[in-house]
């Protein structure tokens, strides 16, 4: 009887842990086939990937290529900004949302942006 109330007692144990360490994790989006960590600030929304990404910038004998831990930034005022790709706008519609740069458009299909804690959901940014 001792080792069923055992067995018992670690498995309500063992789905407390799992319940909490799934309430504590931030919400994970998925654009340009990457995952992304979502925080709120502010000036709007801040996604950084979960992982390094690896691109390639055509510029002839000057291309390039970084890798590395990227994070996007989409403003209040639907601007854009990248620590790779450099300044650009971004907007939301039905069908998810995305941010435009110069070479390159970051799209998260299906997917609305939404605050951890609410509060700062930024309004307008419509494609």
């Amino acid at each position: 009887m001792t080792s069923i109330f055992k067995l018992l007692l670690s498995s309500v144990a063992f789905f407390i842990f799992l319940s909490n360490a799934a309430l504590s994790e931030q919400f994970d989006y998925v654009g340009d086939n990457h995952s992304w960590s979502l925080s709120c600030n502010a000036s709007g929304y801040v996604l950084k990937s979960q992982y390094p990404v690896t691109r390639f910038f055509e510029a002839g004998a000057a291309s390039s290529v970084t890798r590395e831990r990227e994070t996007l930034y989409l403003g209040r005022s639907c601007d854009a900004s990248s620590t790779t790709m450099g300044e650009g706008k971004w907007c939301w519609a039905n069908g998810g949302f995305f941010a435009e740069f110069e070479r390159h458009r970051v799209g998260f299909p299906r997917q609305e942006l939404f605050c951890p804690g609410g509060g700062n959901d930024v309004p307008g940014c419509g494609c």
